[in-house]
């Protein structure tokens, strides 16, 4: 099928009439109309309710919308990678990151690379982990940036993780007395309100439970700003890992680094998909990041080694 079909297609959804998408793109109504006959005949399915007054999709006609949408953005993408010389400087860039990730480095990075290369598109979704996850496994993004406890989904490739420590972040003058030692146990937390990220909670129950406690959080969140603000309010103790006091403005409270846990507390952790083809754009962030952030990344084992932008 034509891919100018489809993006006529996309087009007359849009523009809700065969009238006006016609006016939009200088092409006569009746070419339009039976282009809209050849994708029905192609997929065998209806693609519009007929004698609305404005076009209405079918779930069929919905779900093929969706789908030219993303077969024209992989043209446009490969278009601009071919035609900016396989080094990644147009395009767009699309990473994902979680609320906890949002910070001053990041942002600094993404400044540099849109100095580096002032054509591209930058793309940045906030979401929750799973929601990421999606998104990266839909190919809405092709890297996201997380500070998970945990993950076993398949199919992914970690490129980098930093180890963090797990620390217990409380208002000064509270929970805690000057005079105690510079750590904390698992017994001491059993016996305070604690405040945590909802996705790190089946990490803590099982460190709790090796420890022959049970685990009863006061506070559960959702974000990491809201899990340390009721800390600051002297509310709770804080189960956070150590860089996100100092990233997300809560330098204020006081820590005490969480003694005998073997909890992996990643600072930052980029996935990709596994044997998933990266555009040029977004290896070229990847591999400015080793300078922004001192770190390396692998290009998909499978792929050939590709010319990197300098």
């Amino acid at each position: 099928m034509n891919l100018a079909y489809y993006s006529n297609y996309v087009t007359i959804v849009e523009e809700g009439s065969l009238t006006a998408a016609s006016r939009k793109l200088r092409i006569a109504q009746p070419a339009l109309s039976n282009q809209i006959k050849a994708l029905e005949t192609e997929y065998g399915a209806r693609l519009f309710f007929r004698g609305a007054r404005r076009l209405e999709l079918t779930d069929a006609g919905r779900i093929l919308y969706e789908k030219a949408k993303w077969m024209i953005g992989v043209e446009t993408e490969a278009r601009n990678e071919i035609a900016s010389g396989f080094v990644g400087t147009k395009g767009t860039l699309k990473i994902g990151i979680t609320s906890s990730f949002e910070n001053e480095r990041l942002f600094s990075a993404l400044q540099a690379f849109s100095d580096r290369c002032p054509e591209a598109e930058i793309r940045v979704f906030e979401a929750e982990f799973p929601d990421l996850l999606q998104k990266l496994q839909n190919g809405k993004v092709e890297a996201i940036f997380v500070r998970p406890i945990k993950s076993d989904v398949e199919n992914l490739e970690v490129l980098y993780t930093h180890p963090d420590t797990l620390v217990a972040a409380y208002k000064p003058g509270a929970f805690f007395t000057d005079e105690e030692s510079g750590e904390t146990t698992f017994g001491q937390l059993a016996a305070l309100p604690l405040s945590m990220l909802e996705r790190s909670l089946p990490a803590f129950e099982s460190a709790f439970r090796e420890n022959g406690l049970s685990l009863s959080p006061k506070y559960v969140s959702t974000r990491m700003q809201l899990a340390l603000n009721w800390a600051r309010a002297g509310k709770a103790v804080a189960l956070v890992p150590k860089s996100a006091t100092e990233e997300l403005g809560f330098t204020d409270l006081a820590t005490k680094p969480v003694a005998d846990n073997d909890l992996l507390v990643p600072a930052m952790t980029i996935i990709t998909q596994k044997r998933k083809y990266r555009s040029h754009i977004v290896n070229n962030f990847l591999d400015l990041l080793s300078g922004q952030f001192g770190i390396t990344y692998r290009e998909p084992a499978d792929e050939p080694d590709r010319e990197k932008g300098e």
